[in-house]
């Protein structure tokens, strides 16, 4: 076994690089199984083959989607874009009762771009992307 932060040899049982003093797993610079220099993006070892990520998890992309559906905005606050969740339920009440006097309407007009967003930045948190705290869709 090998380092990921600097590539020197480890025990199989060893929790910190007695190298580096770097966590196994916490940095991916190097291959853990053969030791092979690799871009910390990657998901598979193309030396040796081996997986280097665990399968995504989290929150499914729907649970965030859902949400939204009952209240625009808590999607966007469970994808952990809390100041954007609440100006969109900001954004949806004032449109959809003080302007429109519909919250039908509001939701189609407003609602809906909230729901999408929160679906798909969901979908991004899910496969583990980079998302930032102000991105839409």
């Amino acid at each position: 076994m090998f380092c990921t932060y600097c590539a020197s040899n480890l025990l199989e049982n060893a929790e910190i690089c007695p190298n580096c003093g770097v966590r196994k797993f916490k940095v991916l610079n190097y291959c853990h199984n053969c030791g092979y220099e690799i871009n910390p993006f990657q998901d598979m070892c193309t030396s040796c083959g081996i997986i280097l990520r665990k399968s995504p998890k989290g929150t499914h992309p729907l649970a965030p989607a859902l949400l939204t559906f009952l209240i625009p905005g808590v999607g966007q606050i469970i994808n952990n874009q809390v100041g954007k969740g609440f100006l969109c339920l900001f954004i949806f009440i004032m449109i959809s009762v003080y302007i429109l006097n519909n919250l039908i309407i509001g939701f189609i007009i407003v609602g809906l771009p909230i729901l999408i967003d929160a679906y798909l930045i969901g979908k991004k948190c899910y496969e583990r992307k980079a998302v930032g705290k102000w991105e839409f869709f």
